[in-house]
């Protein structure tokens, strides 16, 4: 599986790390921050994309062309410089795997998206503290045009969102169960319809082992074209111990009232 955590790539080849979970007929997954949280239940999953409302994603771009200017030497932004280009560019980054078979990964955050496994939208939760990494990118080069600079300012015609105030934000992770989404209501990442597709992975899954279906299900996501109201909505707090990448990490949900 591959999740953003901030300053690498974090490539997934085996599900032992995780708890055996079914995949639900029509039931799609989101992952996202306790941040998100409030914004959701009064406007439902899809309302309000932030990046979008906020400006979150024109903020990033701005603070991409400053980092370009003048920390284009700076190591930590060397680590994550490539996804934040194609994230400000809003296209695909190709990335080497190892089967020697490149992987494209979507940075197009036009929509949101929803996720036919449980455990990539839990892990998508627990390695992106803010819950969005448009939002994650921007405090961290803020951090840095910070240090470089004592007096950098945002500026306020695109800091909407007020990034400053969740600088030391707690991670609060939070997995959003969609149920009774139809198939005409979502689309690929590429923007083709999501019917087929679906339809051959409804009849695909329960040919394949547990190990297969975590390799196949692990880069399924889904454009979400219609606001989905809180009635359809089950929301969980993921707690969650060690990390994704190592064969400890042990998650578990708790459902939250709304």
């Amino acid at each position: 599986m591959t999740c953003i955590e901030g300053e690498q790539i974090l490539i997934f080849d085996s599900p032992t790390q995780f708890k055996n979970k079914s995949v639900k007929a029509n039931v799609f997954y989101h992952g996202t921050s306790f941040l998100f949280l409030e914004s959701i239940v009064k406007h439902g999953l899809g309302g309000i994309n932030p990046n979008i409302k906020f400006k979150n994603l024109e903020l990033l771009q701005y603070l991409s062309t400053q980092a370009e200017k003048y920390l284009k030497e700076n190591q930590h932004y060397q680590k994550y410089r490539e996804s934040v280009l194609a994230m400000a560019n809003q296209t695909d980054l190709e990335m080497p795997s190892k089967n020697n078979e490149n992987i494209f990964l979507n940075y197009r955050h036009d929509c949101i998206y929803v996720s036919y496994s449980i455990e990539r939208a839990a892990i998508y939760a627990c390695t992106n503290r803010y819950g969005s990494e448009i939002l994650e990118y921007c405090i961290k080069l803020y951090k840095l045009l910070k240090e470089r600079f004592i007096d950098f300012q945002l500026r306020d015609d695109l800091n909407l969102f007020g990034i400053e105030k969740y600088l030391d934000y707690k991670h609060r992770p939070i997995l959003i169960e969609i149920s009774g989404v139809k198939d005409h209501e979502l689309e690929t990442e590429k923007g083709y319809e999501a019917g087929e597709v679906l339809s051959n992975l409804r009849q695909l899954i329960p040919t394949l082992s547990k190990k297969e279906k975590f390799e196949k299900l692990q880069f399924v996501n889904f454009r979400l074209l219609r606001t989905v109201p809180i009635n359809r909505l089950k929301v969980y707090e993921i707690d969650f111990e060690s990390h994704p990448r190592y064969k400890d990490f042990e998650w578990t949900m708790t459902k939250i009232s709304l």
